[in-house]
């Protein structure tokens, strides 16, 4: 997930709280507004502009320009916001609160619970803005359920270092300790505050090895004998084995998957938002700043560069594999 870059704007209007100073006022009556003093040397608003728009001017502006014509184009963006909160708060608790979250979102560099926040704030807009132009017909949907859909999965997992290790928690769950615990207890993966609980995954997201243990289980079934990966030994206990279900049971998940499909499809999405962009009647007065969205404006470039927020962030619960 790219965070967001708002908080770069948000600096340059903090630094009108510096004024009141003697110099920022003498500053201000000649154009100049002082917002800091090293010895006998200024700097000035338009100092820190310029220096802030060298080093990330374009990339700044092309992320609230987006952002801006996302909120212009949703329906309710406060009930986009809520969500996201909600959805945050959820997380933060299946984590085992907001320092564990913290850990997770640090592992996997997603910077703060704030900026996590906000970006899959933006992931939502964006996804509605986009979902209003995909096709959801049945014929659509039955096509890609055929073609295109991938079962999700879902597991709890305990990694540890060595094979002995690893069945010894094994002989312990057996024995009636609860997999929860164990994996809390000695699991050296990110997952282990949450009981080894993974993020749902589809084929092809974790090592091999994992994979195919998951999918030889029965749900609610552990693994008898320790799987070794690039990581160290597994204990996995299977939640979901990712069996393909009747389209009728899991309408909504193969709807769910179908549209991320479509905005992952870098053209698709671009064109959208770049048409969002055109008929927003935008101007960008600062010459030096004039190419920052003519990527977004050609899809294929946009594409490249991979310009626009993405789609849902990921969710931090992945841990090693």
């Amino acid at each position: 997930m790219k965070k967001s870059l708002l908080k770069s704007a948000i600096i340059l209007l903090a630094t009108s709280a510096l004024v009141g100073t003697p110099t920022a006022i003498l500053a201000k009556d000649s154009g100049e507004e002082v917002i800091a003093t090293i010895g006998k040397e200024q700097i000035t608003k338009d100092d820190l502009y310029e220096a802030m728009k060298n080093v990330s001017g374009t990339v700044t502006l092309r992320t609230l320009i987006l952002e801006k014509v996302l909120l212009q184009s949703v329906k309710n963006s406060d009930a986009l916001r809520k969500q996201a909160d909600e959805e945050v708060k959820k997380q933060i608790e299946a984590a085992g609160g907001e320092d564990a979250f913290q850990e997770l979102l640090n592992y996997q560099k997603l910077g703060t619970t704030e900026e996590f926040t906000y970006q899959l704030f933006v992931s939502k807009m964006f996804e509605e803005v986009v979902k209003r132009e995909i096709d959801m017909s049945d014929e659509a949907i039955n096509k890609f359920y055929e073609e295109g859909y991938k079962p999700t999965m879902e597991a709890q997992h305990i990694l540890v270092d060595s094979e002995e290790e690893a069945q010894a928690a094994i002989d312990r769950i057996n024995n009636g300790e609860e997999f929860d615990a164990v994996a809390k207890e000695i699991s050296k993966d990110t997952t282990a505050p949450n009981g080894g609980l993974l993020s749902p995954f589809t084929e092809g997201q974790m090592v091999p090895e994992f994979e195919k243990s998951v999918k030889g289980l029965k749900n609610g079934e552990m693994t008898q004998a320790p799987v070794k990966s690039q990581f160290g030994y597994h204990v996995i206990k299977a939640i979901n084995n990712g069996e393909k279900k009747p389209l009728k049971d899991i309408r909504k998940e193969v709807e769910e998957q179908y549209v991320q499909t479509k905005f992952s499809e870098p053209k698709f999405a671009y064109t959208i938002v770049g048409n969002l962009i055109k008929d927003s009647g935008y101007e960008i007065k600062d010459e030096d700043l004039k190419g920052a969205i003519e990527d977004l404006l050609n899809p294929e470039k946009a594409a490249q560069n991979n310009a626009v927020p993405g789609a849902t962030p990921a969710v931090p619960a992945a841990g090693n594999n």
